[in-house]
C-alpha cells in the first residue's frame, strides 16, 4: 500500500532529486523521442515546464504556471510527479475540470508514461460515491419495488439488475443506458447509507474495490468538484481522497468558481421535495414509510411538505422575481417566521425512533441516510435564514426551463483566505496550470484570488505559430453594444460576411442569452439557405451533443454562451472561425460578482480595474483560444465589439491576443 501522509509527520529531511531523470525523459534522444508511436517533436516549452514542476517538488514550494496551448503540459507535470511518487512511495492527486481532460490523462498520457518510464506505477480515476451502484440497495429496491417506485420505473430497476450481473466497475458511466435520476438515486452508493464490513455485499462491492484501488495508487485522477468537496471534508476531520504530498490542479482558471461552490450552500426546493418523496410520495402511493406502514411519520412528511411550500411562497413574494429579474441578493436576514426547521427536527426524531425499532439492517441504513440528509437540509435552511456563515453573499434565484423553482444560495465573497489556510500550507506542493492564467503578463491576479500569494509563478509560451495559423479581424464602424437594436443589426450583417468567408465552420460566442436568441433568430434563415447546419445553445441540446454534431458537419455554425468559451476542443477544419460578439464582462449585478466588486470598493479599490476587467480578459483569452488547438489548425478570430479599440481598456484585450496579424476591416454596418 502507498504510504499515506499524516499531518503530524515530520517531512523527510531530503527532497527528491528529479530533474536529471525528467530532463532525460524529454531529451531529443530520450524515451519519449525514441517512441515511434508518439510522433516526437522537440518542444522546448514542454521541457521548460517539466523542469519548473520538478524544481517545485524538489524544493517543496507551490507553483502556478501558464502553459500555452500545444505545450503538452500534462506530460510536463505527470512525469516529475510520478517520479517523485515512486521515489518517495507517496500519492499524487491530479485534478481537472473537464471530463475530456480526465479521459486524455487516463487513456492516453498515463499509459504512454507507463510504457516509457521503465518503472511500473498504478494510476486510478477516483469518482464520487454516488457514481457507483450499491448491490445491497439494488436488492432492497427489487424486494420493495412496488412500495418504492412508480410502475413505469420498475423496468429500469430490472434493467439495472441485468447490467449489474455483467462484469464491470459498477459505475454509472459504464452503463449502456442512463437511468432516471430518481431510480439511480435509490440504488447508488450514498453517504450515511453504507454498512461497510457488515454489508452482505462487502466483498463484491464496486465502491469498496475502488477505495482499495485508490489506497494503492501512485496517481489519483479526480475532478475539481471532488477535490474541493474532499478539502471541505478534511476541514471537518473526514476525507474522500487519500492524504497527498503533491496535488496538480490542471484547468486552474476554474479553481475560484469551483471552490466557491463548495464553501457555500445551495438548497433547491426540488432537492427538499425529493428527500420527502423518498420517504412518502405526495399521492401516498409509495415511499419508505409506505413500505414500513408508518402513518404518523408519513403525516409528518405531508405537514413538512406544506410548510416548505409556505416558506418558498414567502421567499418568492419577497424576491418579486417577475419584476426584479431571476436573482435577488438577500442583504440581511429576512426575519421570516417558519416552522420548517422545527418540523424537520420532529421528523428526524421520528425516523430515529423507527430506526431503533426496526431489525432489518437494510432498512436501518436507509433510515440513517434519510436522517443524515434531513439534518443537512435543516442546517442549510437555518444557515440561509439566519445568514450564519460569515463573509458570504446570500441570494435567491429562479432556475429551470421546464419547471421553475426557487433556490437558496450562499457563497464566500473571497475564497482566497479559505484556500490559503486549507490548501496552500507548507506540508505539500500544489502545482496549478492552465493555458490562461495571466493578466497583463502577470499571474499575480490569479494567485491573489485563490490565496496562493506564496506560490512561485511562470509563463511558458505556446509552440504554435500564431502569426501563420491565425488572423484576427476587427471590423470598423460597429456601433456600441449599448445601442441595442443598432448593434444587433450590425452584428447580423457582420456574421453573414465572416461566416461566408470561412464557409461556416464557426463558433459565435455570446455573453447574453437574449442577445444570442435574437441574433440566432435574425440569421438562421439565411444561414440555413446557404447550406449551413446551425446549432444554438438555447434550443436545448446537451452541450456534448452539440459539439459532436458540429464536428461532424462539413459546414456548421454554433451559437454558444459561457460554457463554449472554455473547455471545448474542436481540432481541424471543423472549426475555422471564432466570432466574439462582445467583450465578456460579467453581469455586474450577478450576486457573487456584485459582492466581490462591492468588497473591493469598501477597501478603497477600483472594482472595474481590480476585478471586472481582469476577469473579462481571462475569459476573452479562453474564447480566442478555442480556434487553434493543434499545429495544423488555421483560421480567423473575429471581434465585433468596438470597445476593443474605442475604450481605454481595449488595449489590454489587444495585448492579450496571440502574436497574430490584426486586420481592420472596412465593413458596411450602417442601418
Amino acid at each position: 500500500m502507498i504510504a499515506p501522509y499524516q499531518e503530524n509527520e515530520t517531512p523527510p529531511p531530503e527532497r527528491p532529486v528529479l530533474r536529471p531523470a525528467v530532463q532525460r525523459f524529454f531529451a531529443p534522444g530520450g524515451p519519449l523521442a525514441r517512441d515511434a508511436a508518439f510522433g516526437f517533436e522537440a518542444r522546448p516549452q514542454q521541457t521548460e515546464m517539466a523542469d519548473l514542476v520538478s524544481r517545485a517538488i524538489e524544493e517543496g514550494h507551490h507553483l502556478a504556471v501558464e502553459a500555452g496551448t500545444g505545450v503538452g503540459k500534462s506530460l510536463a507535470y505527470l512525469v516529475p510527479a510520478i517520479q517523485a511518487a515512486l521515489d518517495q512511495n507517496i500519492q499524487v492527486v491530479v485534478s481537472t475540470y473537464t471530463i475530456s481532460l480526465q479521459e486524455q490523462l487516463m487513456n492516453k498520457d498515463l499509459p504512454l508514461i507507463q510504457r516509457l518510464l521503465g518503472r511500473p506505477f498504478k494510476a486510478v480515476l477516483a469518482k464520487g460515491r454516488s457514481n457507483y451502484l450499491c448491490l445491497r440497495r439494488l436488492a432492497r429496491a427489487r424486494r420493495m419495488e412496488r412500495d418504492l417506485f412508480r410502475p413505469e420505473d420498475v423496468p429500469e430497476i430490472e434493467r439495472i439488475q441485468i447490467w449489474a450481473d455483467q462484469p464491470g466497475d459498477g459505475s454509472l458511466q459504464s452503463m449502456d443506458f442512463q437511468p432516471s435520476p430518481e431510480v439511480w438515486s435509490a440504488v447508488q452508493v450514498e453517504a450515511g447509507n453504507c454498512m461497510w464490513q457488515r454489508c452482505p455485499e462487502y466483498a463484491p462491492c464496486h465502491f469498496m474495490r475502488a477505495r482499495r484501488d485508490i489506497r494503492n495508487a501512485h496517481v489519483v485522477v479526480v475532478n475539481h468538484s471532488l477535490f474541493f468537496a474532499d478539502l471541505a471534508l478534511k476541514g471537518q476531520g473526514a476525507s474522500l481522497l487519500p492524504d497527498y504530498r503533491i496535488a496538480i490542479l490542471d484547468e486552474a482558471h476554474q479553481l475560484e468558481n469551483v471552490a466557491s461552490q463548495h464553501l457555500g450552500i445551495r438548497l433547491s426546493q426540488a432537492s427538499v421535495e425529493y428527500w420527502l418523496r423518498r420517504l412518502y410520495s405526495a399521492d401516498g402511493a409509495r415511499g419508505l414509510l409506505v413500505a414500513l406502514r408508518k402513518g404518523r411519520a408519513a403525516q409528518q412528511v405531508t405537514d413538512l411538505r406544506a410548510e416548505l411550500a409556505v416558506l418558498v411562497g414567502e421567499l418568492e413574494q419577497w424576491a418579486a422575481f417577475d419584476t426584479k429579474g431571476y436573482a435577488r441578493v438577500v442583504p440581511e436576514p429576512l426575519g421570516i417566521a417558519t416552522a420548517l426547521p422545527h418540523k424537520i427536527d420532529a421528523l428526524l426524531a421520528e425516523l430515529r425512533a423507527i430506526h431503533d425499532e426496526v431489525d432489518n439492517m437494510d432498512v436501518r441504513a436507509e433510515l440513517s441516510a434519510s436522517r443524515r440528509r434531513g439534518a443537512e437540509i435543516r442546517m442549510m435552511v437555518d444557515t440561509f435564514l439566519n445568514q450564519s456563515l460569515d463573509d458570504q453573499v446570500y441570494w435567491l434565484e429562479r432556475e429551470g426551463s421546464r419547471r421553475r423553482q426557487t433556490v437558496m444560495y450562499s457563497a464566500p465573497i473571497e475564497v482566497g483566505p479559505h484556500l490559503k489556510d486549507q490548501l496552500f500550507g507548507d506540508d505539500r506542493t500544489i502545482i496549478m496550470t492552465s493555458a490562461t492564467l495571466a493578466v497583463n503578463d502577470s499571474l499575480d491576479y490569479f494567485c491573489r484570488r485563490i490565496g496562493a500569494e506564496a506560490a512561485q509563478t511562470a509563463s511558458v509560451g505556446s509552440p504554435y505559430d500564431y502569426a501563420r495559423q491565425m488572423t484576427i479581424h476587427i471590423p470598423k464602424g460597429m456601433p456600441d453594444p449599448a445601442s441595442g437594436e443598432a448593434y444587433l443589426a450590425a452584428c447580423e450583417r457582420a456574421l453573414h460576411r465572416y461566416i461566408d468567408h470561412s464557409r461556416a465552420r464557426a463558433f459565435v460566442l455570446c455573453t447574453n442569452a437574449k442577445f444570442m436568441r435574437d441574433l440566432h433568430a435574425r440569421t438562421v434563415g439565411r444561414l440555413a439557405d446557404s447550406g449551413y447546419a446551425v446549432f444554438s445553445q438555447h434550443e436545448g441540446l446537451p452541450r456534448h451533443t452539440m459539439i459532436e454534431r458540429f464536428k461532424n458537419e462539413p459546414a456548421g455554425v454554433l451559437f454558444g454562451l459561457d460554457s463554449f468559451w472554455m473547455g471545448v476542443d474542436v481540432r481541424g477544419e471543423a472549426l475555422s472561425n471564432v466570432i466574439i460578439t462582445r467583450l465578456p464582462f460579467a453581469v455586474p449585478d450577478e450576486p457573487v460578482v456584485k459582492a466581490r466588486m462591492d468588497r473591493i470598493a469598501e477597501q478603497g479599490g477600483d472594482p472595474f480595474k481590480q476585478y471586472s476587467l481582469p476577469e473579462a480578459i481571462l475569459k476573452f483569452r479562453q474564447g480566442v483560444g478555442r480556434l487553434i488547438r493543434s499545429a495544423t489548425d488555421t483560421g480567423i478570430v473575429v471581434i465585433l465589439d468596438p470597445r476593443i479599440h474605442a475604450k481605454w481598456y481595449g488595449r489590454y484585450f489587444l495585448k492579450a491576443l496571440p502574436d497574430a496579424p490584426v486586420q481592420w476591416d472596412e465593413l458596411d454596418t450602417a442601418t
